[in-house]
């Protein structure tokens, strides 16, 4: 299943649920879990991210709506529970190599490279990186993940610095 029919089936879900639909949204969670149980058994870590993406903005826009009904409420509890297994299984997903992080033409690399002279914020890297936020935001925690940056708050920022030797 790729990104777009993750996106669907995701859509389909709010839909449904929106509309008091609750055996088709019961189809299509279950449908979703089992897309989540299938990318961890055969590890397809890219479609498990995108899995992620799409069930968080589904439970969000659901969330949104303030549908408190006891129907509503138990497909958000699904919702959450799925949520909750594909972030485990991401979690235990090992750090990617040194090497492949720091190769040239990659996100973490960039950001590697603008770390080289000092900690920076993430608005600071997104300038000097010339990556989306988006971007940023999903290099820094392979990064840290594979002990090559750290971060820790700093007011309103979170400062991140470069700990390792890639490069």
């Amino acid at each position: 299943m790729s990104g777009e029919a993750h996106r669907a089936l995701a859509d389909d879900i709010r839909v449904a649920v929106e509309a008091a639909r609750w055996t088709e949204a019961d189809a299509d969670l279950d449908t979703l879990a089992e897309e989540a149980a299938l990318c961890l058994v055969q590890d397809r870590a890219a479609d498990l991210a995108a899995l992620a993406r799409e069930v968080a903005r589904c439970h969000t826009a659901l969330v949104l709506r303030e549908d408190r009904s006891p129907e509503a409420m138990h497909r958000l509890g699904q919702l959450h529970a799925i949520a909750a297994m594909v972030a485990a299984g991401r979690a235990n997903r090992p750090a990617r190599s040194e090497a492949a992080l720091a190769r040239a033409g990659t996100p973490t690399a960039a950001v590697l490279h603008a770390l080289a002279d000092g900690a920076k914020s993430g608005p600071a890297l997104v300038e000097a990186t010339g990556l989306s936020h988006d971007a940023v935001a999903r290099a820094l925690p392979e990064l840290r993940a594979a002990g090559l940056v750290r971060s820790w708050p700093a007011g309103r920022l979170v400062m991140n610095e470069r700990t390792g030797s890639a490069g």
